[in-house]
């Protein structure tokens, strides 16, 4: 027969109570330790001593558990980006402690400690086992013990806590910038397209042929384009404002490859044309309509570009599909979204139906 494993949940739990048993038995042997009058019978233990050990642990679990609750209510996710925020949580979680302590203290001086005497009267002279013989001061001294323990479970638990946020914190920002690098080099990748340089060579050679003027100004978009992917390789934003500059470059050399083939719509119209987007973005989205739908001058491919709001661009076009099928990665898509997540925190929203694709970049 197999041995039965553990499960670790189940391992941590018998962990974590463990060593909080472990601390109540601390804190009471600590208080028998100290108390005046007791610290020459250590080693004596009638019932009563078994009684205020076993109400100690008790009570030291269900304020460890009560602090432990308090923290995880009152904290978020941007408790402990602050200093102000750490010491709030710290705060409300002590506050929240102390009806708990009161109650306590005052069961064990009225009612606990009394039954005790009753059992034993010898255990209660003029000092009983933690001190004094007016019940009151006893409620006040037990009361302001009881809280200082609470204090120090609830620093040892934000401390806990504070102590793995900014390692998870630490290891998600690493993360996010390993994603990044790899996001900037596939868009890189994805953009500098060694089908698009030999098809751009192609045209300007039948150009140069044909009129060099247009040779020459073809030559000059495809400079400009090239130079923008250059500089723009490290930047995770750029304005629409340098994008849109980008397409109509970009625009400029499929018009000259597709002549009436491809009829792009630009219909942008923000208030604020310094708003962010990632490089080559609104290029990759024209660019994956181009790739797959079928287009000639009598039945040109319509892509239109327009704003909604100053909350999205959106690009789309009518679906003609290819005779023959491009086989599709998704890759710059994805990746275009991936780099936005990481940037902005918003990705692509994506719409496709029969007759219909429509992308919507957040920006």
């Amino acid at each position: 027969m197999l041995p039965q494993k553990r499960f670790p949940r189940t391992t941590d739990m018998r962990k974590k109570y463990g060593i909080r048993v472990v601390s109540g038995i601390l804190v009471f042997l600590f208080f028998k330790l100290t108390t005046e009058g007791h610290w020459r019978d250590f080693f004596d233990w009638p019932v009563t001593t078994f009684i205020y050990l076993i109400y100690t642990v008790t009570v030291f679990l269900i304020i460890w558990e009560v602090a432990t609750y308090s923290i995880k209510h009152f904290k978020n996710r941007e408790s402990f980006q602050s200093n102000r925020g750490f010491f709030r949580v710290f705060f409300k979680a002590a506050f929240s402690m102390l009806p708990f302590v009161v109650l306590f203290s005052y069961l064990f001086d009225f009612f606990i400690q009394p039954a005790c005497c009753s059992i034993s009267p010898e255990q209660c002279g003029e000092e009983n086992m933690f001190g004094g013989n007016d019940p009151v001061t006893q409620f006040w001294v037990h009361s302001a013990q009881g809280f200082v323990f609470s204090l120090l479970i609830i620093s040892s638990d934000t401390i806990n806590l504070y102590i793995k946020y900014a390692v998870n914190t630490a290891r998600e920002k690493e993360l996010i910038q390993k994603e990044l690098i790899a996001a900037k080099f596939e868009g890189l990748k994805n953009q500098v397209n060694p089908h698009f340089l030999f098809n751009s060579f192609s045209v300007l050679t039948s150009l140069i042929e044909k009129d060099s003027g247009k040779a020459v100004k073809f030559v000059s978009r495809l400079s400009d384009m090239y130079r923008y992917i250059l500089e723009n390789d490290e930047n995770d934003l750029v304005t629409i404002e340098k994008e849109l500059t980008f397409l109509e470059d970009y625009q400029f050399l499929l018009k000259m490859r597709h002549q009436e083939g491809i009829v792009i719509e630009n219909e942008i119209k923000l208030s604020d044309m310094t708003v962010l987007v990632p490089p080559m973005s609104l290029q990759i989205l024209v660019e994956n309509a181009v790739k797959h739908n079928a287009f000639s001058p009598s039945e040109p491919l319509h892509i239109l570009l327009y704003n909604e709001g100053d909350q999205f661009i959106v690009v789309e076009n009518k679906k003609k599909p290819k005779t023959e099928l491009v086989k599709s990665t998704g890759i710059g898509l994805k990746n275009l979204s991936k780099r936005l997540l990481l940037s902005i925190k918003r990705g692509l929203e994506i719409t496709e139906n029969s007759k219909e694709f429509r992308v919507k970049l957040p920006i």
